[in-house]
Order: C-alpha cells, then structure tokens, then sequence
C-alpha cells in the first residue's frame, strides 16, 4: 500500500515562563533512524481533519473514593463526583479478521495485529530492531496487507483498556501472554516515538541513554525506555488511518483551544497550583458553576483524553534546543514549577480515571500525565515527558504518596 500526500505540521512560538527560556519548532519529519545498523522507518503521519483523531472511552465503570470503596456519588456536589464513569465515552468497537490474524478498531480504523511475538523469557527486541519485523510482514503479506507499521504512542495507547485492569487491553481481541502478575509487568510495547531527552542519572540506569516510549499493558503505564541498552520489549503492529493520532488545534480566543480530531474543547491555561485529586474533581465543578469561560459543563479529562494533548515532539530538556518546552502544544500555556531536584519543569496533571496498582488491587490511586520530565524526586529525567503514572488520591491514604497534589486543565465536548 501507498500512502498519499504528507502534510507537516506547523507550530507556534511563544514564551510561557521566566524559568525556561523556551524555544518551540516543528516536528523533525526525518523517515528513519538507526540503532546498531538497524534503521526503524518512520511513517509519516498524514494531514489531521475534523474528526480523525476519535478517542475510545477507557471502559472504567466504577465510581471510587479515596479509600477504594465504591460510592454512587450521584450528585454534582457530592465528594468525589465527576469520575470517568460518570460521563458518556465512546465504546470500543472491534472486528476480527476471518482467519484470526487482525483486528480492525472500527473506531479509530487502524487494523492491529491480534498476537505477537513472545520468546521464552524476556523481551524480543531493541526499538530499531522492530522493522525487522514490519518488513517480515509487509513480505508475508501478513492478513492480507503490506503496510503495517510500527504505531505510534496515540495509536497504542488507544488499544489502552481499564474495564478491569491487569492486563490494560481487551483480551477478548488481543493476546497478552503472561505466566504470572511479575511476567505480566513486563508486558512492554515499544511506539515508534522516540524520546527527544535523555535518561537523567538515575541510579541503576544509564545516563544520557537514547529512550523511546512504550505502553506496559500489564500496568497500565506509559514511560521512556533504554532504545539499546538493558530489557528488549514487544512489538504489536499496526496499519490504516495515518491521521490518527495527529491533532487540529483551533484557537478560539477566549481562553479555550478546540481540537477538533478528537472533538475536545479545552482549558488554555491550567488552574495555577496542586491540589489532590478529591479537589481537583471539585475543582471542575466550582468552574461549572461559575459558567467558567460560558460553559458549564467542564470535566476532569480522563486517561486517553489528556494523553491525546501531549506533544511527544518536546519536553523541558530536548536534546535540540527546538523541541525544548513543556510536551504541549505551543497554543496551551503550562505553569512552570521548580521539580524536587530544583530545576526549572512543568507539572503533572490529574485525570478522571482510577488506577490500581496490582491486579485485583483496591482503587486508591488515580492516574496522572507527566506534561514535564517525570524525574526521579531528584529532578533526573526517569520515565520522560508525557509518561502517565498513577499515585494515592489524597494525602495520607497509603505508600507511595509522591504525585498526590497535581495540576488541572479542564475538557468538554464540543457542541
């Protein structure tokens, strides 16, 4: 299969703050890029129109509080309303292919391959080494087509399903093999976006290794990966709808910007400070109530919705003073903080969806888009801007609490 005509994206420039002087550019559209010899070709990505980019609810149906316990929390004014589940979200549509080798999304239109390759132990590839297999199946002629590709963050993350969590995808339609819950963690697909920093010096990693991102769909994170050094990772490949993924951001000057691939309307500036993930529910709802900016049907994004805002071309610390900036689109204002090692960053933002953090878990925990480094506590650049991590809904319900006063920018639908 051919792809037709390649449009580049333009971006914006602007300052957003005195901490970072910050420099904003255009997506490199170099084709391929190597590791060892082995060169992983890029596919262009195809011009955004209006609704190219449809985004597949997350299938959380529970409604929880900080505790885990499940609540009905039926009232606008009532704790914890304004979950996930509470508002309408497109359903996954799936369709397997008749001799079981694909499944096409009738959503988003991609077609992915159903399986995957699985060695005894381990992971299978380093990211460049994935093209060995896209061009083994383009030759195969793998179910039917020539143009698969590995996909992008977008285009993976959309596959991304919490209805139970543990494995994080429908396995009704996709194989996700696993002997048990540690086998199960390691369940790591790399996309075919490349990292634009480098790891920190993080201790037991490798400082200023090359990363890519991947999707772990037995935890359900998104995080930066070595491209050559330390574990191998699997690959699921993908084909169709080369406008997916790509946003069409529109300006409406009066302090929201529509994207109108995905159909959002959104907050241009974010709320200005932390706040745990109660308050930030309610957050939502003191600004419905304010008919904040003439509208007065405002929400906590959930996962997919604020992961279809990153801008996984940029993050604080870019390599190419270019793609340095918080990873947004430059139209969107971030409000710059200094992270726990004292550098100059950007924050992490609170979705509308709840996490666990084992399989069979309780519900204590909500997930969060790092729009800055995602450091270590130590201002090191660890999973990488753009990952999405979870942590404790409020302040003293558990471990763990090192992400629980997070930033807001608020989503609706466009009518």
């Amino acid at each position: 299969m051919k792809n037709t005509d390649i449009l580049k994206k333009t971006a914006k420039v602007v300052v957003f703050s005195a901490l970072l002087f910050l420099v904003f550019a255009c997506k490199d559209n170099s084709t391929s890029t190597s590791t060892d010899n082995v060169v992983l070709k890029i596919v262009p990505r195809e011009a955004a129109y209006a609704g190219c980019y449809p985004l597949v609810g997350t299938s959380q149906t529970g409604i929880w509080d900080a505790t885990g316990n499940l609540i009905s929390a039926s009232a606008t004014n009532d704790a914890f309303y304004g979950q996930d589940a509470q508002f309408t979200h497109t359903a996954p549509v799936y369709t397997k292919s008749s001799d079981g080798l694909t499944v096409k999304d009738e959503v988003t239109g991609l077609t992915w391959q159903k399986s995957y390759e699985k060695p005894t132990s381990g992971g299978m590839y380093y990211w460049a080494e994935t093209q060995t297999l896209v061009d083994n199946l383009n030759k195969q002629n793998y179910g039917g087509y020539n143009d698969w590709r590995v996909p992008t963050i977008k285009e993976l993350y959309s596959l991304w399903n919490a209805s139970v969590g543990w494995p994080y995808i429908d396995t009704a339609y996709f194989d996700i093999k696993y002997t048990d819950e540690q086998d199960l963690s390691h369940a790591i697909f790399w996309s075919s976006d490349k990292y634009t920093g480098v790891m920190g010096n993080v201790n037991g990693e490798t400082p200023g290794a090359e990363l890519a991102f991947g999707v772990n769909f037995g935890t359900g994170h998104i995080k930066a990966y070595s491209i050559s050094v330390g574990p191998k990772h699997f690959v699921r490949c993908v084909r169709g709808n080369l406008s997916y993924g790509v946003n069409l951001f529109q300006n409406n000057n009066d302090g929201t910007i529509s994207d109108l691939a995905t159909g959002l309307m959104w907050q241009q500036t974010d709320n200005g400070s932390g706040m745990d993930w109660e308050h930030a529910l309610a957050y939502a709802q003191t600004q419905n109530n304010a008919n904040y900016l003439g509208h007065n049907d405002w929400r906590l994004p959930n996962t997919k919705e604020l992961q279809s805002l990153v801008d996984y071309t940029r993050s604080p610390y870019a390599t190419n003073a270019a793609n340095v900036g918080p990873a947004i689109n430059a139209l969107f204002s971030c409000t710059g903080i200094l992270n726990d090692g004292g550098k100059a960053d950007y924050p992490y933002y609170w979705t509308s969806t709840s996490a666990i953090s084992s399989a069979n878990g309780s519900y204590l925990s909500a997930w969060y888009v790092a729009f800055g480094q995602a450091e270590d506590g130590n201002g090191e650049n660890l999973h990488g801007a753009g990952a999405i991590r979870f942590d404790k809904k409020v302040i003293g319900s558990g471990e763990g609490e090192e992400r629980v006063l997070n930033y807001v920018r608020l989503v609706r639908n466009i009518k």
